[in-house]
């Protein structure tokens, strides 16, 4: 998958790796400055397929996308009990809606993209205009459930996979105390609209419970999403 195009800085100033250039460029946070240097994906953009091959070639030693994005079914079964992975005193058992949840088969079997676009979170996207240029690349990875509607210019609306952290439950969902809250998070999932929801988890305790939430409103409404349970392999990478 390339050319890999970033959108998410940090808050003062963004360095950012354009067009395949070894040195990355200052983004100005301006809208002006920021238009200028975030340039068209075919401006200046030359494949490097040797080098291309031999990153990729690099990076399967730690992560095979295709295998690690998800726990299959199969692997697991209803009552199974797993170690947190930063919490490895404590246990969770693999529920029966989680099982429901878990694919058959990889969410990204023999799937290949020319391009792909990481959109985060910082506020710095506002008034960037950056929306439609996000939308033309082949998939689009997002970050906890971000909301993108009302923000469509400047963030876009393509969504491929969009990762969720137990942990957004509680800071943008105030925990589903209420069905008002419940309603939104219900909203949120639909708008996904047959992407890929990718919830660790198997990563520490406390966040088992928001995730039965979320895997019970799936089941129970329907939502057209494809769901994905890091491995426990890419887990441990991580941890290390």
């Amino acid at each position: 998958m390339s050319p890999l195009f970033l959108f998410f800085y940090p808050p003062s100033r963004a360095e950012v790796v354009i067009n395949g250039s070894s040195s990355p460029a200052v983004v100005d946070r301006s809208n002006e400055g920021f238009k200028r240097n975030i340039q068209p994906a075919s401006a200046k953009w030359r494949h490097n397929q040797t080098l291309s091959l031999r990153i990729r070639k690099q990076i399967l030693k730690f992560l095979d996308a295709e295998k690690d994005i998800s726990v299959l079914k199969g692997t697991l079964k209803p009552g199974d009990i797993i170690h947190y992975i930063f919490d490895r005193d404590s246990t969770m058992n693999v529920s029966q809606n989680l099982y429901e949840l878990l694919p058959r088969t990889s969410p990204l079997k023999n799937k290949h993209f020319g391009t792909c676009a990481i959109v985060g979170n910082s506020g710095v996207l506002l008034n960037s205009g950056c929306g439609q240029e996000i939308d033309t690349h082949s998939f689009v990875i997002r970050c906890n459930l971000a909301p993108v509607q009302e923000y469509a210019r400047d963030v876009g609306l393509k969504t491929d996979l969009v990762t969720m952290n137990p942990s957004v439950i509680q800071r943008a969902f105030e925990d589903l105390v209420n069905a008002t809250w419940r309603e939104k998070l219900l909203q949120r999932l639909h708008s996904l609209n047959g992407s890929i929801l990718w919830i660790p988890a198997f990563m520490a305790r406390g966040g088992k419970e928001r995730v039965e939430w979320v895997n019970e409103l799936i089941l129970k409404h329907r939502v057209n999403v494809r769901t994905a349970y890091p491995s426990l392999r890419l887990l441990h990478a991580v941890r290390g």
